[in-house]
């Protein structure tokens, strides 16, 4: 989600409410602070003794019951990311909600605990919490810098799921390349292939070198997993080790060497965008489980603090 002018709107109202849900707070626990008179609605002033919690007045109650059903409603992105064909909202207008609603709870979550951790059982959510809204925040910050970082240091954006086969086709390449550079050793009665490259004398250095290359670097550099810490995974040695190579070569296989450095060049592409993508997307292995874990624990901490004021209002 890039945040730009069309959340303004969103922002004005998040901080409207957050103000709203500031005002009922200072009228219910801090009514001397306020410069001006308020009286808070008849629904929630508690009736009996003064209670000695915040969340188990009517309104912490109303705060944390807020915060649980936007809770909710952020899970529920995830459903609704996967049923595109509902007509039920643009999934544009839902992530926009899930953002600024997800943030209007901060205030919520802080004016029901009272700004305190509370019990270890209420601790425990709210570290929960401070998981899911840190890595929520993370990815906020991911999904506004990595696409500007993709679109100016890539001149080319791959598919995502295309890497592994360009990869792969570059890997042949250089086989191809290896072998082609490989004096073939005939049995007796065996006739040459005719499409097999022929090495002339002329061709020995160039292919010795090239092999040399290829076995020592290129073909280890593209077989790797990962091949940023791999002399060819920097642009500077790479270009280095390719120029001195192409010093030692024939112009007959200058077009194979060129055509094997741009397959280096498109590896270290691919691998600065698998980074990338790793990162944009990589929080989410933390921010999804965390959140499910939270509402379960909200869930539960909800139907204790309910029992606890049917008997108590």
């Amino acid at each position: 989600m890039v945040i730009n002018r069309t959340h303004i709107s969103w922002f004005i109202v998040t901080l409207l409410a957050t103000a709203a849900a500031a005002l009922l707070y200072i009228a219910r626990f801090h009514p001397a602070s306020l410069p001006f008179a308020f009286e808070l609605p008849e629904i929630l002033k508690d009736s009996g003794p003064q209670k000695n919690t915040f969340g188990g007045t009517r309104v912490g109650l109303l705060f944390g019951t807020l915060a649980f059903l936007i809770f909710l409603f952020a899970a529920a992105l995830g459903v609704r990311k996967k049923k595109r064909l509902w007509r039920i909202g643009r999934v544009e207008l839902w992530l926009k909600a899930h953002v600024w609603f997800t943030i209007f709870t901060i205030p919520l979550v802080l004016f029901h605990s009272g700004f305190a951790m509370g019990s270890p059982h209420t601790s425990v959510i709210m570290w929960l919490y401070f998981i899911v809204m840190g890595t929520g925040f993370f990815g906020i910050a991911m999904q506004n810098v990595i696409p500007v970082l993709l679109k100016e240091r890539l001149p080319r954006e791959l598919v995502f799921e295309q890497i592994p086969h360009i990869r792969k086709r570059a890997v042949d390449l250089a086989e191809t390349l290896m072998k082609d550079c490989t004096p073939t050793v005939l049995k007796e009665g065996e006739k040459p292939d005719p499409k097999a490259v022929v090495i002339k004398p002329e061709d020995k250095d160039s292919v010795e070198a090239i092999r040399e290359f290829l076995e020592h670097d290129a073909l280890s550099y593209l077989g790797m997993k990962r091949g940023e810490k791999h002399r060819l995974g920097k642009q500077r040695n790479s270009d280095e080790a390719f120029r001195l190579l192409k010093l030692n070569v024939t112009p007959k296989w200058l077009p194979r060497v060129e055509e094997l450095q741009g397959c280096c060049d498109e590896r270290r592409r691919t691998d600065l965008q698998t980074k990338l993508q790793h990162w944009l997307h990589g929080w989410l292995l933390i921010h999804v489980p965390i959140s499910l874990l939270l509402i379960i624990l909200t869930l539960w901490h909800a139907i204790v603090a309910v029992r606890l004021f049917i008997v108590n209002p």
